[in-house]
């Protein structure tokens, strides 16, 4: 029969960290980076919470779908480029990021997003949609569905955006 400090050793040794003394690699940051999707003082359009109450975005994780709104100097420009969205989001490396511009159809090949474009057009007044691919890692990534809100320094991008594992 084993005793009090038996037990307590193994138990001991159960809960030890698995990497202990097992070197770190240098995994990339944006692994751990949580991006930005609100910014104080920007209300989330009412079709973007309605949408993303029950909506999930299907892969290898399915994920919830969560609502965008970001403060958006558009300068006539519409939406923006590779760069600008990472550095929207508070990529830690906006020039180097891994970023993807898709079309709406070209994402949702099957339409079973539609609700969730449409929800974003109706929240951009119908302005153009815009689907970011935004890598956090080899596996991990991030679409972001994507349209603007008003025009010049007061506008806003609104969406909403998902984690997907794509292995």
């Amino acid at each position: 029969m084993a005793s009090d400090e038996d037990y307590m050793s193994f138990l001991d040794k159960a809960n030890q960290d698995p990497s202990a003394g097992v070197p770190k690699t240098n995994q990339p940051r944006v692994a751990k980076a949580e991006f930005k999707t609100t910014d104080s003082g920007v209300e989330i359009p009412a079709p973007l919470k309605e949408v993303t109450q029950n909506a999930f975005y299907t892969s290898d994780a399915d994920e919830p779908f969560v609502p965008v709104a970001l403060k958006w100097d558009e300068a006539g420009k519409g939406l923006p480029d590779e760069e600008e969205i990472s550095r929207l989001i508070n990529h830690p490396d906006p020039a180097n990021a891994h970023v993807e511009i898709l079309d709406p159809v070209d994402w949702d090949t099957q339409g079973q997003y539609k609700d969730i474009i449409d929800a974003v057009t109706k929240a951009g007044k119908g302005n153009d949609v815009r689907v970011y691919r935004i890598s956090k890692d080899g596996v991990r990534v991030e679409y972001w569905v994507v349209t603007t809100e008003g025009k010049g320094s007061n506008a806003k991008l609104v969406g909403v955006k998902a984690l997907a594992v794509e292995s």
